[in-house]
């Protein structure tokens, strides 16, 4: 996976009915397939919440896959995540929840596409949602690649 191209932008994930949002600082346990289309990841919208994913460390399959159209972008395990902010999108039933990878290197540059503020970034993930939401329903290739649980375990501070 190291030698994929590295992504640190916005990505999506379906939270189906039933699973759990992550609520305090949490690590992934294993690999998690992200969007960049917030319609693709939520199945056409038929998810009850959106994982807004801030990523830094992420890996962008999109090349590679037999899918292209998926812009697929895969979340690394072992990554830090904490709950950032919970977004309301105008004509979207869903809930919409921003997480955000930490830098533990504190070696990363910022992620230009995320905006300097969380006002900006609330816009700009508005905007991407809504833009989606105005498009046609997209063919889902292989259902629950992109909706499914977020696998994580809480990180204790020590």
């Amino acid at each position: 996976m190291d030698k994929l191209p590295r992504f640190d932008g916005l990505t999506f994930r379906g939270l189906p009915a039933g699973a759990e949002a992550p609520q305090s600082l949490s690590a992934t346990t294993g690999v998690h397939a992200s969007s960049r289309s917030p319609r693709l990841a939520s199945e056409n919208f038929t998810t009850p919440a959106l994982l807004v994913l801030l990523n830094r460390t992420a890996r962008s399959l999109a090349e590679f896959s037999a899918h292209p159209d998926e812009r697929e972008v895969v979340v690394l395990p072992s990554t830090v995540w904490r709950p950032l902010i919970e977004l309301s999108v105008p004509g979207l039933d869903a809930r919409v929840l921003v997480l955000e990878e930490l830098d533990l290197t504190q070696s990363l540059p910022q992620p230009t596409e995320w905006g300097a503020t969380l006002d900006e970034l609330a816009s700009r993930v508005v905007r991407v949602v809504q833009q989606d939401l105005g498009a046609a329903p997209v063919p889902v290739h292989i259902p629950g690649k992109f909706a499914g649980e977020w696998f994580s375990q809480e990180v204790r501070a020590s």
